[in-house]
Order: C-alpha cells, then sequence, then structure tokens
C-alpha cells in the first residue's frame, strides 16, 4: 500500500463519511454550454460508513483539457514566451505556448501542435521531452486541467503563424534569466517555469 492510501486510511477512522468509497452522481443539470466549457448544477451522494448517504449540491463548469508547453531551445539555450490578451485577468499577459486538447489528440501532440501554430516555431529535433501529467486549475469548481510539458529542442524551423479565429499572439525567444523576470501569473506556467529553475541547478520540482 502506498502511504498516500495509508495516510487516506488513516484520516477515514472518525467521522460519518466513508472516504474511502467513491461518491456518486444523483442529477447532472446542463445549465449553460459553449465552444471550450459548460456549466453543470450536480446532486452528489458521498457515501456513509453506516450505508446511508449524504447529499451535498454542487455547481462545476466542464472544461476542455489542455496543455502547457515550456520550450527550451538547446542550441541557443533561450526559451520561447508568449504574450495575448486573457480574459480572466482582462489583459495581455505572458506565458509559455498553450492550448485545448482536440478529440483524438495525445496531449503531447496538442503541445506539439499549438507551439507550432502560435509561435511558427517547429523543431527540427526534440532532444528530450519531459512530461509531468495534469494538473488541476480549481478543482473545487471545475475539472479544468492542463497536462505540463518541457520540451528541450534543437534545429529550429520558423514557418508561418497558425492562430485561431480571434487569437493575437507575440512570440520571443528569452534568455532563462529574462523568462525568470516576466509577470507570469498563471499558476501552471509560473510552476514549469520554477521546475525549469530548480532543474538547471541539478534538482526537480517536478
Amino acid at each position: 500500500m502506498k502511504y498516500f492510501e495509508k495516510l487516506a486510511r488513516k484520516m477515514n477512522i472518525e467521522g460519518e463519511i466513508d472516504m474511502e468509497a467513491k461518491p456518486s452522481t444523483l442529477e447532472d443539470e446542463e445549465v449553460y454550454r459553449c465552444s471550450i466549457f459548460s456549466v453543470h448544477k450536480k446532486l452528489i451522494a458521498l457515501p456513509k460508513k453506516d450505508g446511508g448517504r449524504e447529499v451535498i449540491r454542487r455547481e462545476i463548469v466542464d472544461h476542455l483539457p489542455g496543455v502547457i508547453c515550456l520550450v527550451h531551445d538547446l542550441d541557443t539555450d533561450s526559451y520561447l514566451v508568449e504574450m495575448e490578451y486573457r480574459v480572466g485577468p482582462g489583459n495581455f499577459v505572458f506565458g509559455l505556448p498553450a492550448g485545448l486538447v482536440e478529440r483524438g489528440e495525445t496531449p503531447l501532440e496538442t503541445a506539439k501542435r499549438e507551439v507550432e501554430e502560435e509561435t511558427g516555431v517547429r523543431p527540427g529535433k526534440i532532444e528530450e521531452i519531459e512530461q509531468y501529467g495534469a494538473f488541476y486549475a480549481s478543482e473545487g469548481a471545475s475539472n479544468d486541467k492542463a497536462y505540463l510539458f518541457a520540451l528541450h529542442v534543437s534545429d529550429i524551423e520558423n514557418l508561418p503563424l497558425r492562430p485561431d479565429a480571434g487569437e493575437f499572439i507575440k512570440s520571443a525567444w528569452v534568455s532563462f534569466e529574462e523568462m525568470l523576470s516576466l509577470p507570469i501569473k498563471n499558476a501552471s506556467s509560473a510552476l514549469l517555469v520554477r521546475n525549469e529553475e530548480v532543474r538547471r541547478r541539478g534538482g526537480q520540482i517536478l
């Protein structure tokens, strides 16, 4: 048994809710839908240790999964960063190449496609791929998650940009120190940047 499983069992000793059993969805009402997410009202049954259940209400944003990718050019020891409008902060912000996983794609395929579409960068060689799994952005209100990658590449080819409609993206290659100085506020992008900082020192966060 893994440590987190032992800890969960220990934490489940007290209280009436059985946290080792799986909750179930009793009702799922879609109240809004757009191209990349929908909003649902749900009734959830939490299993109790006495065999009963505790019914709770939750609202959730059902969001398509995405990817965020740190791109490192080994030939020049530089990093690819972007600037674009983001509706959350309501401004133009710095970040890393990112996008949504399309039907039939693997997250890694999405990462490569988004880098090429948004920045025109196609690596001749991908020397190393670091895959860090998927992380939720706000697990209390959404299933929105992003798969995190770091691509260490060489022999860069520059192609015409192919952004989606309504996307206005600028990109640039910067040094590692310049990337660290940027006010990157997206949590997953910031995590990738800090992980790269630790990796360059011989360690790793993720």
